[in-house]
């Protein structure tokens, strides 16, 4: 008796004319006719539109078609839109095959239409035999811890653990350093008019006062197991070695013998090894810096209150949370000595130096003072450590730095009218709503001169003399000048190399976390439930980050306010007949989701298809066959080859 073979629709798309334009569509699909187990072939100008989504719906109902070929773009735009159209139709989601024919070949061979069409069919034989074989899966679920861990408690952390709190999730909050706010506290002016600390101050007032946000301070993530819905974070809580009994005399630092350089104000003056980060920081209570502390004990013994102890110690917890938004921020790029004469000259400062300089809280009670002086003229440089202006710097824009730098420059010409300002430029990048500050700068009579070349900042005889080829006017200028400012750009902060180990997911080029997609998902990991949030993902400003704070909350509350979680069934499995325990597969799986177990006195592999993100890795490497990937299964991709190569041959 013959055993009647899959029922296949195949589906070709228009894309307007991005398909249309080069590939002669209705000579493919009459090809498509005549393929093997192909029972209807259509075509339509938009096939992801409802029209087009319901002509497939109708042939599953009609035609009986028990596997369905799209070919239009690239399935990471739309296979979840057919996937999605194949189940409303009452067929397995992932009996779906798509081809790319707007990507690999309308658009590629725009100038040979021929040839593009020719190879248009091609591709669709290759799904056409590939689809015969699919099977279908089922969506793997897991029950769901509803509870969520934010990593840092800067201004983009502090939002998320906020939003989350407010809808009444249970939010872990882990921070290494001992107080709240990350940069956001040091920037005396925002966009909009207020301070970092003005904006902090409503949010932190509602994280303390809520019973729905656990705050672990000095402490971080050391590892992560488990998946989406159920992640096992294991924590290392450092010792502050202050309690809450601390009230604020100040008496431990005035006996403290040690100083080092206060990072809160970027350098520019000292604190001692016992501290207090900055004036309203939360917890407004003071904390010791093990690394430099030498445990002399003067400040025990003037401690009244009785609020430090000297001998605490490290301790690890563990906590199960259902998802995780990693919001570790952003650190800032660091001239190396003798770069614009940086670390040469006290006279040479970085934006964010200059930053506290002007503020009221800052070292200078905000006036623009330097080695006793106040500078008559002030010249900024862009894109130091951005655009590859030097051997150092990065090749991205920061895009923070021409802000920043107007922003000073205005409020020092504001202040110091008489003070000459120059802006020293390769070109200036004040996206967005900041364009206005450009135009303000001028009126303000700010100085702009453009280079190509980076300038050349000297130091003779304790003075500042800059060397720059300004463009525009095509000249050699020499400026002498009081202070120079280093416009710095952002990089990725310290660890997260470590971090986006221990949590599996990547970095991109620039070295910050990589998004699952840019514009679609700006706020995913490509790792279930793993989201991110503000600068970790590249430069953004205080007003940006608090916006990716409350759209990372928003994608882990879809998580946790479920029962279960659905993930993907594209996941690796083991034949046991065919597996030796090699362990290749394990030391080559990226996820960790591969193990190494005993059944019956024989090593086997064992795939977890909760870590499991089909990468293939383990498949590909498999010297027995014995791994196989769901969806893409050996049998499955040598019946695209062989089709392809009977053709060819």
């Amino acid at each position: 008796m013959k055993i009647p073979g899959p029922r296949i629709g195949v589906y070709v798309c228009h894309c307007g004319l991005n398909i249309a334009g080069v590939i002669n569509v209705k000579e493919v699909v009459e090809y498509a006719k005549k393929l093997p187990n192909v029972v209807v072939s259509r075509d339509y100008v938009f096939m992801c539109s409802a029209p087009g989504q319901n002509l497939i719906k109708e042939d599953i109902e009609k035609e009986k078609l028990d596997r369905v070929v799209v070919a239009a773009c690239s399935p990471s735009m739309h296979e979840p839109t057919f996937r999605a159209a194949l189940e409303d139709g009452g067929l397995n989601p992932y009996l779906l095959e798509m081809v790319n024919i707007r990507e690999h070949s309308s658009w590629v061979h725009s100038k040979e239409k021929e040839a593009a069409t020719e190879k248009a069919k091609d591709l669709i034989r290759m799904a056409v035999m590939r689809a015969s074989l699919l099977e279908p899966l089922e969506k793997i679920k897991t029950p769901v811890e509803n509870k969520v861990l934010v990593i840092g408690g800067g201004i983009s952390g502090l939002r998320a653990a906020l939003d989350l709190a407010e809808r009444g999730f249970f939010v872990h909050l882990v921070e290494r350093s001992p107080v709240l706010g990350g940069k956001t506290p040091r920037i005396s002016l925002v966009r909009g008019g207020k301070s970092g600390r003005e904006i902090l101050a409503p949010i932190l007032e509602k994280i303390s006062s809520s019973e729905k946000i656990r705050l672990h301070l000095n402490s971080e993530v050391k590892s992560v197991d488990g998946s989406i819905g159920s992640f096992k974070v294991k924590v290392l809580k450092r010792p502050r070695f202050v309690n809450e009994r601390c009230n604020l005399c100040g008496k431990c630092e005035e006996v403290c013998p040690i100083e080092v350089e206060n990072e809160f104000e970027f350098g520019l003056n000292k604190r001692k090894a016992i501290f207090l980060p900055y004036k309203g920081s939360y917890p407004e209570i003071y904390a010791i810096d093990q690394e430099v502390c030498t445990k002399c004990g003067e400040c025990v013994k003037v401690c009244e209150p009785g609020a430090i102890n000297l001998e605490e110690a490290e301790e690890e917890f563990n906590l199960e949370v259902g998802a995780i938004i990693v919001a570790a921020g952003h650190d800032y790029y660091e001239p190396p000595k003798g770069e614009y004469s940086y670390g040469l000259s006290s006279k040479v400062i970085t934006t964010l130096q200059l930053e506290r300089l002007l503020s009221d809280d800052g070292p200078t009670g905000g006036e623009l003072i330097v080695d006793g002086e106040r500078p008559e003229s002030v010249a900024f440089i862009h894109c130091v450590g951005s655009l590859g202006t030097t051997p150092s710097s990065k090749e991205y824009c920061s895009r923070m730095c021409c802000y920043a730098s107007l922003k000073n420059a205005l409020r020092i010409k504001k202040k110091y009218p008489k003070t000459k300002v120059f802006v020293l430029h390769k070109d200036i990048r004040t996206y967005g709503l900041d364009e206005d500050i450009y135009w303000d700068s001028l009126e303000e009579f700010v100085r702009f001169l453009r280079f190509e070349d980076p300038p050349l900042v000297r130091v003779k005889d304790g003075k500042l003399e800059i060397e720059v080829f300004e463009v525009n006017l095509q000249e050699r200028l020499l400026i002498p000048v009081d202070l120079v400012v280093l416009s710095v750009g952002m990089v990725s902060p310290r660890g997260l190399d470590e971090l986006s180990s221990i949590l599996k997911i990547s970095c991109g080029p620039e070295a910050f976390l990589k998004e699952a997609h840019l514009k679609l998902r700006p706020v995913e990991s490509l790792s279930d439930g793993i989201f991110l949030a503000g600068s970790v993902t590249g430069p953004k400003d205080v007003i940006e980050s608090i916006i990716s704070g409350s759209a990372a909350a928003s994608k882990a509350a879809g998580v946790v306010s479920k029962e279960e979680v659905e993930v993907e069934p594209i996941v690796a499995e083991v034949n046991e007949d065919l597996c030796s325990g090699c362990g290749i597969c394990v030391s080559l799986c990226p996820y960790g989701a591969i193990s190494i177990k005993e059944k019956e006195g024989k090593r086997l592999a064992e795939v977890d298809p909760m870590k499991c993100k089909g990468c293939g890795s383990c498949a590909a490497s498999c010297p027995s066959g014995a791994m196989q990937q769901k969806h893409f299964k050996d049998r499955q991709i040598m019946a695209e080859i062989v089709s392809l190569r009977e053709v060819m041959v």
